[in-house]
């Protein structure tokens, strides 16, 4: 069963919903903590679960993109396997690495930005517009999430980044 789950291009996306689920089932949070918020509402304790269900959510949209009906194997054609770009690779994981590194300085949202940015450039988008709004308006969710719903302290930089984290977070209204 496995083969054909693995020929059929379904595997990963059926590990992400079973690891989803797992986690989901035994996520044991907001019981004992000292962090108590409005029953009714979200809270710090509702992150974990929100990022679940979103894991849930992706990995069922992954295997339906690839659920070819009729077709649960695909074709022996040697050309048919992905290739991968190490180098890409490479970049995308020390982008990864240099992010962590640079939150601590450039706070959470430039942070963010400058990743989004440069993970969009590895992924092959070019269109100046598209790469700006894309990080810009990722980076805003992200922002309202963690910060307004989640109520999650971010790094918010040193020197002069603090500032500006401080100005851009009151101008969005989220605090």
């Amino acid at each position: 069963m496995l083969t054909s789950l693995n020929r059929s291009g379904l595997t990963g996306p059926l590990v992400a919903v079973s690891a989803g689920i797992i986690a989901l089932m035994f996520l044991q949070t907001g019981s004992e903590t000292k962090l108590v918020v409005d029953a009714n509402s979200l809270g710090p304790a509702s992150w974990p679960r929100v990022m679940l269900i979103g894991v849930i959510v992706s990995g069922l949209l992954w295997g339906w993109s690839r659920w070819k009906p009729g077709k649960h194997s695909v074709s022996q054609d040697p050309g048919n396997e992905t290739q991968h770009d190490n180098l890409k690779l490479a970049v995308g994981l020390f982008a990864i690495i240099l992010y962590g590194a640079a939150m601590v300085y450039l706070g959470f949202a430039f942070a963010a930005f400058l990743f989004l940015v440069s993970w969009f450039l590895i992924g092959g988008l070019r269109a100046p517009l598209l790469l700006f709004t894309n990080s810009l308006l990722t980076t805003i969710a992200l922002l309202y999430l963690f910060l307004k719903i989640a109520y999650l302290p971010l790094p918010r930089g040193v020197g002069f980044m603090d500032t500006l984290t401080v100005n851009l977070c009151q101008y969005l209204g989220i605090f």
